[in-house]
């Protein structure tokens, strides 16, 4: 009788733990969305229209062009971007070389091709802020980032003058999200943002409103100054 409950019981243990499992399995849903890639991006600019093509190996941004004579390269170290080179008409015009900390962005130096360098450097905050120093031509600025879901709201400059800018972001999906390595190049550039920036208070209260698809990607963005005039206008291809 001891033998039969055993066993009743040792079946039942099983049984409850594939269960379980199974259960688990079934409430864990994937993200249909973390494929989505920017395939092309048409910029309306007054009287220009520009066109730029991104090419992937992946999820790694091999490179972004016009087609024609403008190419940037991205070069990626394991899984985060460590270079971009940027050429027109096969003549170089400037790079961006990161490096990296225990996972998060620690340098990055800018080169032009008409000489002189301006490079940055990241420091952690244990408040969750970031704090920076940039130095260009011989010359030093500092700051603090403050970022909320890895979006960068605010930019305290603290030298050579104290002034404060201020950014706004939609809840939607950025169209570079998904680009391995970007999320972690932090700086005021929308193009690293998990979302999408709304309010430059940086440019003037540069405005931007969206138009998104049903995977809350964005298919155009439209620019308004400060005064409400209508600027650039994108659309986006996926």
């Amino acid at each position: 009788m001891k033998s039969k409950m055993k066993k009743f019981l040792y079946l039942f243990i099983i049984t409850s733990l594939v269960f379980t499992s199974c259960s688990k399995n079934e409430n864990v849903t994937p993200d249909a969305t973390a494929s989505i890639l920017i395939k092309k991006i048409i910029k309306n600019r007054g009287s220009s229209v520009e066109v730029e093509y991104f090419k992937y190996d992946g999820n790694k941004l091999v490179t972004i062009s016009n087609g024609t004579n403008f190419i940037a390269t991205y070069t990626y170290t394991g899984n985060v971007i460590t270079r971009i080179e940027e050429l027109v008409d096969n003549k170089f015009q400037q790079s961006m070389d990161y490096t990296y900390f225990d996972g998060k962005l620690a340098t990055s130096v800018l080169t032009r091709n008409y000489g002189g360098t301006i490079s940055y450097t990241y420091n952690y905050n244990t408040n969750g802020t970031v704090s920076y120093q940039e130095s260009n031509s011989g010359s030093i600025s500092s700051g603090i980032l403050t970022l909320t879901n890895g979006n960068v709201v605010k930019n305290d400059v603290l030298s050579p003058t104290m002034v404060t800018y201020t950014y706004e972001y939609d809840a939607k999906n950025n169209p570079f999200k998904n680009i391995l390595g970007f999320t972690l190049l932090i700086n005021e550039d929308k193009m690293y943002s998990p979302n999408n920036l709304t309010v430059d208070n940086r440019n003037y209260g540069t405005n931007y409103k969206f138009k998104y698809d049903a995977n809350g990607f964005p298919t155009e963005r439209q620019e308004f100054d400060a005064s409400g005039n209508p600027r650039d206008s994108y659309q986006y291809f996926y």
